[in-house]
């Protein structure tokens, strides 16, 4: 039986066999968009276990998703603490400062854990504290990445639900914000300015547009590479 927190955190969007809705899964990892609720698809490798656990999430209006997978899911899914883990979030909004301070807590706790993230965007990309956050976090090991087109269909295959679903997704419209979100993510590893600007256009909807006045912000240009 589904205890609170899976309720809460495992509804919208997502099946009772672990699977994110084909519909929900395009909306919430469009990266041109800019949805409020947070999604992270993950999986979970063990070193004495050769099957991975793939599920997904979201994040409520009290906890991220980050939170809940380090307080609740890791937790129910380890079984030997000595084993070695690997862990892959695909998340629609990379974590925010607090989020990423949690993440360092635990894998201190946990030296056996290596982890990898895929973000689709940057959650609220030039707010200082989301910056050193994300900085802070490969600066301990863990590998950030923006979500580019293999990603995504990887993703397609192995967490969208089989209902009705097409048999391959790659979508090619993605590929402006991909570059524009990964040379943001390069500025903020390599600690220079924004380049990226979000506006609202008509209707709110989010006007992307990129920002280069300098070497190293030409630099990042360069080393991103969706």
């Amino acid at each position: 039986m589904a205890t609170g927190w899976n309720r809460d955190h495992e509804s919208r969007g997502i099946t009772q066999g672990g699977k994110i809705s084909q519909e929900t899964f395009i909306d919430t990892y469009d990266p041109s968009v800019l949805r409020r609720v947070q999604y992270m698809l993950y999986e979970i490798k063990w070193s004495n276990n050769k099957k991975p656990w793939q599920s997904c999430c979201h994040s409520t209006r009290t906890e991220h998703a980050e939170i809940h997978f380090i307080e609740d899911v890791f937790q129910e899914q380890r079984s030997d603490p000595s084993a070695h883990c690997s862990i892959t979030w695909y998340m629609s909004w990379s974590p925010c400062g607090d989020c990423c301070k949690e993440i360092r807590d635990f894998l201190k706790d946990q030296p056996n854990v290596n982890l990898v993230i895929y973000v689709a965007r940057i959650y609220w990309h030039k707010e200082e504290t989301n910056r050193q956050g994300l900085r802070s976090l490969v600066n301990i090991g863990v590998t950030i990445r923006v979500m580019d087109l293999p990603v995504y269909r990887y993703c397609w295959r192995t967490f969208v639900d089989d209902e009705d679903k097409y048999e391959d997704y790659w979508p090619r419209h993605f590929a402006p914000w991909i570059m524009l979100y990964s040379l943001e993510l390069q500025s903020i590893l390599q600690n220079i300015p924004s380049c990226l600007e979000i506006s609202s256009g008509e209707n709110q909807t989010p006007v992307f547009s990129l920002c280069v006045e300098n070497d190293q912000q030409k630099r990042a240009l360069t080393s991103a590479n969706p």
